[in-house]
């Protein structure tokens, strides 16, 4: 697949996203499937970002992300009031007995990560 084909595969696996999710927040781990094809869409939206940033993104492709609903180039970082009430939930599963891993798939972070917020409690 040359990398016209994948830009435009990728494209479609966000615009399914954004259109599922509402939004183009994808997490840095995100798989997403498109036609029984597994996109590593979450590497590539940070792939994407360095590259505009540095200039080499081509006009085209520039304009074909900024024609999807919710996007944006800067990265995504929750707000201090997001990451307060994320980090007071995920404590609370971790004090009503669920494992590390029942947590990071429940909000979509790293079992380390998850650990990290935990021990922010202790």
């Amino acid at each position: 697949m040359d990398n016209s084909q994948k830009f435009k595969l990728y494209i479609g696996a966000l615009k399914q996203y954004s259109e599922r999710e509402g939004h183009c927040n994808v997490p840095s781990t995100h798989v997403e499937k498109v036609d029984n094809f597994e996109c590593s869409l979450g590497p590539w939206v940070g792939y994407v970002r360095q590259r505009y940033k540095k200039n080499q993104l081509s006009e085209e492709k520039v304009k074909a992300l900024n024609n999807l609903s919710g996007w944006q180039w800067g990265p995504l970082k929750p707000g201090p009031a997001t990451d307060v009430i994320r980090n007071k939930k995920i404590q609370e599963m971790r004090e009503s007995g669920s494992s590390l891993r029942q947590i990071a798939d429940a909000f979509d972070l790293s079992r380390q990560r998850i650990h990290q917020i935990v021990r922010l409690f202790e």
